[in-house]
């Protein structure tokens, strides 16, 4: 199972794959490269991240997906791909920001 190490609230990155890859697993359309990627998470490069970084970082990620979205719309294309990603970065955004820690994000999870 998903424990966190030495009782603090933080995440390994083979952690924070498993979880962000099951998730994102529900969005069809969605490739691994569309993914939010652990670097981005880990602000000081110690391999671990913590739950107050995952949750603000999660938010940057799905304002920039939004972004990305209406760029694309405004070139033409439907944004289809893009509303996907920012919709599923939300979504798991909106599950850190409803959860106490990573314990009860992933017992969310678990469900």
């Amino acid at each position: 199972g998903l424990t966190e190490k030495d009782g603090d609230d933080r995440i390994s990155r083979a952690e924070f794959n498993m979880y962000v890859k099951n998730y994102l697993s529900n969005y069809p359309g969605l490739t691994e490269k569309d993914y939010p990627k652990f670097e981005d998470f880990d602000h000081d490069g110690d391999g671990y991240v913590s739950f107050q970084e995952y949750a603000e970082q999660m938010a940057v990620q799905a304002q920039q997906a939004e972004l990305e979205q209406y760029y694309a719309q405004s070139q033409g294309q439907s944004g289809q791909k893009q509303a996907t990603k920012a919709n599923a970065l939300y979504d798991l955004y909106g599950s850190a920001s409803q959860s106490d820690g990573f314990n009860d994000l992933y017992a969310q999870f678990r469900r």
